[in-house]
């Protein structure tokens, strides 16, 4: 593709770009940090890639919402990073590039964006599509912390013709949560290990039956728990939802009638769309439990807070008020980052995600929100996309076959999913504490052998593909 070509999908309205907003985009990009080499080293095997990666304070200005493909100020965005970029390579000799990004997931804005500057640095600078082909990705590669499995190369090579990017680049799926939850045990004191170590080490009666946390009520996880409440499994778990607990009651209600409420329509679109069957009956009876629902704060305190009483739930790995609450309960409910399949809308520029309460493309990742139970060695039920559980044992783990039904890894449809899982967590929370004990007992090989795949050996590993 030649420039004039790249450029003629462009639209001819007035383009919005201007200093302030090249300012911001100065600061939200961060180039050459200290340390990135060895990263990079590490993760690339080269040493001649300069370093990119984006902060979270991307302008606004910037997104499918407001100035995207087909859009002048887009065009100018993306002409103004390219010659920025280029030239800070320049001055250190690099004309090869790597974007790092700790995310969850594919991330869309973050990639089609940078997709776009390198396409532009590679016509403009550097004899266009001819070079991409040649070097395969050796000019371009890009870092995610999505599972190093085969299967994410699947998901790119749709996504790749679905949003067009990621063309002539080099992806490396990177382990770096998973790692993260490690660095938890291996990097503490000597009474730090042990506390971990002893976590769920024998069988024993605990006063609750399971363990949910959730912070932001996307709408897959308000469904999870209005599925809880609806079947009035909510007493028998610790269940954390963040809809503004500590806010005056004004803003309390309106959270709830945004993130909860409107979803009992029966004409609600994402409803509909989601949860055809279940979804109206399982969003009322948030409703008709509001003040129970609301009740729902988030549990414990971030580790990098645990001295602000105002901050709550244990976002990262085992925090002291995680292990509490792993000694309290027989098994986990992970809802993992990504659950909701994609869809898309296309205008006459481009394709974009429509995914309610997500910035992520389909792939699978795994996040602390399912290595902290490894390490906690506490079974779980996992909300993820379909084959989760696999890409686990593909990866060496353990899952928890046959004590916990784990035929919902197989269903691909997200509502009918959500239900099997549910049905299984209702048996689960059923299950006498005499059973629990014996099941407890069953399980240690198997908790025993996950928590020191996990921090016995050196898991850090990368799944590397090009995009043609």
């Amino acid at each position: 593709m030649s420039q004039d070509s790249w450029m003629s999908a462009i639209s001819i309205h007035d383009s919005l770009f201007t200093p302030e907003l090249e300012k911001r985009l100065v600061e939200s990009i961060q180039l050459e940090v200290p340390g990135s080499k060895n990263l990079v080293v590490k993760a690339t095997g080269r040493d001649d890639l300069f370093y990119i990666q984006n902060l979270l304070s991307w302008p606004d200005e910037i997104s499918p919402n407001t100035n995207w493909v087909g859009s002048a100020t887009y065009r100018d965005t993306v002409a103004f990073v390219r010659k920025y970029v280029w030239q800070e390579a320049k001055k250190v000799g690099k004309n090869k590039f790597v974007f790092y990004m700790t995310s969850e997931g594919y991330t869309f804005v973050q990639m089609k964006f940078w997709s776009d500057v390198f396409e532009s640095i590679a016509i403009t600078y550097l004899n266009g599509c001819q070079t991409i082909e040649f070097d395969r990705g050796m000019h371009f590669t890009q870092i995610w912390g999505c599972a190093p499995h085969t299967i994410n190369m699947q998901y790119m090579t749709k996504i790749h013709k679905t949003y067009e990017l990621m063309r002539g680049m080099a992806i490396i799926n990177t382990n770096n949560f998973e790692t993260l939850a490690a660095a938890e045990y291996q990097y503490g004191s000597d009474e730090e290990q042990a506390s971990i170590r002893d976590l769920n080490s024998s069988p024993k009666v605990k006063p609750y039956k399971f363990l949910c946390y959730n912070n932001h009520p996307k709408l897959n996880r308000a469904y999870n728990v209005g599925q809880l409440v609806r079947r009035n499994l909510h007493n028998s778990g610790l269940i954390s939802l963040n809809l503004g607990h500590d806010q005056p009651k004004e803003f309390r209600d309106s959270v709830f009638e945004n993130q909860i409420e409107q979803f009992a329509d029966k004409n609600n679109g994402e409803t509909l769309a989601y949860f055809p069957k279940t979804g109206t009956d399982v969003f009322q009876a948030l409703v008709n439990n509001k003040e129970t629902v609301q009740s729902f704060k988030p549990l414990g305190r971030p580790r990098w807070d645990s001295t602000n009483d105002q901050k709550y739930d244990s976002y990262m790995a085992l925090g002291e008020d995680t292990k509490k609450h792993c000694e309290q309960c027989y098994f986990a409910i992970v809802t993992e980052t990504k659950y909701l399949q994609d869809r898309t809308t296309t205008s006459e520029h481009h394709t974009v995600p429509i995914t309610p309460d997500t910035l992520y493309l389909d792939c699978i990742t795994f996040t602390e929100k399912t290595h902290k139970f490894h390490l906690a060695k506490l079974p779980f039920v996992l909300f993820a996309m379909p084959g989760s559980l696999k890409v686990l044992r593909d990866q060496g783990y353990k899952t928890f076959s046959p004590y916990i039904n784990e035929a919902y890894d197989l269903i691909k449809n997200d509502e009918d999913r959500a239900v099997a899982i549910v049905d299984e967590i209702e048996r689960l929370t059923h299950l006498s504490d005499e059973s629990w004990v014996e099941m407890q007992e069953a399980l240690i090989p198997i908790l025993e052998f996950n928590f020191n795949l996990l921090v016995n050996t050196d898991r850090c590993s990368q799944h590397r593909f090009f995009v043609s």
